[in-house]
């Protein structure tokens, strides 16, 4: 074979390494030449990691970043959730206030007929035990709430068409545990909790959804009987509250729808409707502050503290008054410093915790009257 017979250097890649061909006795051979670097040392660059230190300080910066901004998150989001809860009252109460225009009145507050004692004691119905009973007359028994009624004007008609007004709420057992997503305020849950055994406070454990975070006004009087062996039944109307003068009633009152004209003392200073607290006894506790009295009752479609609270301050019934009080019969929520209330005229307003309740004159409790002569007013808590 012929080998070129030039002088020239040539250069043939060979992975990394070159080849050189040089002139040796008048042929030219190919020998290895120096590998060849890309630059020298001095101009190459090298990668180079973060120390521990500097690890460190990145570290502790997103730290101190994400302590700043998760309360900040969270603040928006209670705020959201404030705003939806404000919405769902605001929607119930137009839906209370339909029905009273269709009706000329508003639903009455339970529909019962189970009366305790009924030559001792006026007005002592047990919806609570008539919602649950097994067997009795067709039509005489039901139990049921203000809510039943007002369903067709939360767009709920479909809903209201299937209840069989022949029994009672155990009887409507499938329809009574459907979960209505506008009776749960959103800050507290979005339904019946597992967690919380909130089906402990239903009259029936088994059942899994149906309740509500909202409830009308019974009035500033002591409404219900606080031992949970008479299920929390409507308390004698002529009981005597301590330190009361004046009217006591509230908008709603069982078997009797009310008109608005019955509401003397104005209709933006009297209390509709409001959140409820949603309570569970005290684990291992005796006494009654800690059993009964934090005992709460649930589900949208019976009538009682179910769906009822009171504004009055009992001292002399172990009712403190006031809001988020931990007794069972009066208003709360989980919202902090407060809860959302309801207005005869249709607005819903934020009252604090710290509303004047000191007795059953005070500001609160009168709020929840709708004609006791001694009108309270907005103005003057301060909301």
């Amino acid at each position: 074979m012929a080998l070129a017979r030039t002088g020239r250097l040539r250069e043939r890649s060979t992975g990394s390494w070159h080849g050189c061909s040089i002139n040796w006795c008048g042929f030219h051979v190919l020998s290895p030449c120096t590998r060849q670097h890309r630059g020298s040392p001095a101009t190459q660059s090298f990668r180079r990691g973060f120390s521990l230190v500097e690890m460190l300080v990145v570290v502790t910066i997103i730290a101190i970043l994400l302590a700043l901004l998760l309360p900040a998150v969270q603040a928006a989001r209670e705020s959201a959730r404030r705003t939806a809860c404000q919405g769902n009252l605001r929607q119930l109460a137009l839906a209370v206030l339909n029905y009273e225009s269709c009706h000329a009145r508003l639903p009455a507050a339970a529909e019962v007929s189970e009366v305790s004692s009924p030559t001792t004691c006026t007005g002592c119905w047990n919806p609570w035990a008539e919602a649950q009973l097994t067997s009795f007359t067709p039509g005489a028994k039901h139990g049921t709430s203000w809510i039943l009624p007002v369903l067709p004007f939360m767009e709920h008609a479909t809903l209201a068409n299937l209840w069989d007004h022949s029994t009672n709420v155990l009887g409507n057992a499938a329809v009574a545990q459907t979960n209505i997503p506008g009776l749960y305020c959103p800050t507290r849950r979005s339904g019946i909790r597992v967690y919380r055994d909130d089906s402990k406070n239903l009259i029936r454990t088994s059942w899994k959804g149906g309740g509500t975070d909202y409830g009308g006004c019974y009035g500033r009087l002591d409404g219900f009987v606080n031992d949970t062996s008479n299920d929390h039944r409507f308390a004698d109307i002529n009981t005597p509250v301590v330190g009361s003068t004046g009217r006591r009633q509230g908008l709603f009152f069982p078997n009797n729808g009310r008109p608005l004209a019955s509401v003397t003392d104005g209709l933006t200073n009297t209390i509709m409707l409001g959140e409820l607290q949603r309570l569970r006894p005290v684990a291992g506790a005796t006494s009654a502050a800690t059993t009964y009295n934090r005992t709460s009752q649930d589900g949208w479609a019976v009538g009682g503290v179910a769906t009822l609270f009171c504004t009055a301050t009992d001292p002399g019934h172990s009712n403190p008054g006031g809001i988020n009080n931990l007794f069972f019969e009066s208003p709360g929520s989980q919202h902090a410093g407060g809860c959302f209330f309801a207005m005869v005229d249709g607005s819903v307003q934020w009252l604090s915790e710290f509303i004047d309740c000191k007795d059953n004159n005070a500001v609160f409790p009168r709020l929840g009257s709708m004609s006791d002569g001694g009108m309270a007013s907005l103005a003057s808590t301060g909301q």
